[in-house]
């Protein structure tokens, strides 16, 4: 009973999931056959790509030196790599799925949770969307926009390691939990 509900507590997304569809199923199963159909296309359509990430991830894993990211983009980076960070993250584009693990695999090499919290913030921007947001929104927008999300990140990054530290217990001493 135990190892049930600490695989419900680590995997509760699926877990709802599954509870969800159950549930669709009982009140409506058409629909809920329709939306596993919807689901399973998806899934299938996206494929491809997660397996070549997941490849990307297993080379990046292997061929970079995990002491030189940590050397570069960890503690011991200053403020300049941060922005550096920021600005790469307005040009990053791609889903989650590829983003999210990307930055893991970084974080697990070494990298201070400020940089991954910069570039996160940075990709809300994402550079070469900005003419499709002016299109539809307007060029004052979009520029305010940018600007306030792309200064933000620096400070965001900051404070989401501060944040992080506090609630490692890692407060008062520096390096990657």
């Amino acid at each position: 009973m135990r190892r049930v509900l600490e695989f419900a507590k680590s995997e509760s997304l699926l877990v709802l999931t599954v509870v969800l569809f159950a549930t669709a199923f009982v009140l409506a199963p058409g629909r809920a056959v329709q939306a596993a159909r919807i689901g399973a296309g998806v899934f299938l359509g996206v494929l491809p790509i997660i397996v070549a990430v997941f490849a990307a991830l297993g080379l990046f894993n292997v061929w970079i030196d995990k002491k030189a990211v940590a050397r570069r983009l960890g503690e011991g980076s200053g403020i300049g790599t941060i922005v550096i960070a920021s600005l790469f993250g307005t040009i990053l584009v791609g889903p989650v799925y590829v983003v999210f693990p990307l930055l893991k695999a970084v974080r697990e090499h070494g990298a201070r949770w400020a940089i991954v919290g910069a570039v996160l913030t940075a990709w809300a921007v994402k550079i070469p969307m900005v003419p499709l947001e002016i299109g539809f929104l307007g060029l004052r927008f979009s520029l305010s926009r940018s600007i306030l999300v792309a200064v933000s990140a620096i400070p965001l990054g900051l404070l989401l390691e501060y944040v992080m530290r506090i609630r490692t217990g890692e407060a008062s001493r520096p390096g990657p939990d």
